[in-house]
């Protein structure tokens, strides 16, 4: 196992099938990065972020779900998870650093709860896992690489991809196994799925992407 200390108590290692970048919740941030590759962005610690429009990644209405930072959605769609009303996992920070993950289906209803500092969407992997409630695409679970975001019992925030192909459900037990969770969230996955840690590419599909998750 790697297991190095880094710049603002970020750290990075491999655990289980899990490559982990691991930091405190204010040092996250949700960037739009207008259709380009992970490589491309030179972050020192990233990964891809939600769901959105493959043929059009430059654009920032193509944000399929939440995408929020400083309390303001990044594109013209990205205040919601869902025009029909769904609710789908959401994990917030707030300006306090305080971190929830629950069903949201929009920017405002996370508003009355305070003031957010970040908020992605994505499908609630823990302490609840129901895609059909939630309205997952059908494809979301298949045998593929993830992408997750989780909160620990440490009150630390933990950007994962796996290492091999997994279904959802077992790489969801997989993360139960390996980590002692207040809650997980399943983001954008398959050819999406993508990481950077110390300066260095650990996964990128060369898929052009629409949002990032990364450590400031």
């Amino acid at each position: 196992m790697i297991k190095k200390k880094l710049n603002n108590e970020t750290k990075f290692y491999e655990k289980g099938n899990f490559y982990v970048i691991e930091t405190d919740p204010l040092n996250i941030r949700i960037n739009f990065i207008a259709g380009r590759t992970l490589s491309q962005c030179k972050r020192d610690f990233a990964i891809n972020g939600t769901f959105f429009d493959t043929k059009n990644p430059q654009n920032k209405d193509s944000i399929w779900q939440i995408a929020v930072q400083d309390n303001v959605a990044l594109g013209g769609n990205s205040h919601t998870n869902n025009y029909g009303g769904a609710r789908k996992g959401t994990m917030v920070c707030f300006e306090d650093g305080g971190v929830i993950m629950d069903r949201f289906n929009n920017l405002a209803e996370i508003q009355k709860l305070g003031k957010v500092k970040w908020a992605i969407g994505g499908n609630a992997l823990y302490p609840d896992y129901n895609l059909k409630l939630e309205q997952a695409m059908a494809d979301i679970s298949r045998y593929a690489p993830h992408t997750m975001i989780a909160y620990t019992k440490d009150r630390k925030i933990l950007l994962l991809i796996t290492k091999e192909n997994r279904t959802l459900t077992d790489a969801r037990n997989d993360l139960l196994k390996e980590f002692r969770l207040y809650s997980a969230l399943n983001l954008d996955g398959g050819g999406s799925t993508a990481m950077v840690a110390e300066g260095r590419v650990i996964k990128d599909q060369r898929r052009r992407l629409n949002t990032i998750v990364s450590v400031i």
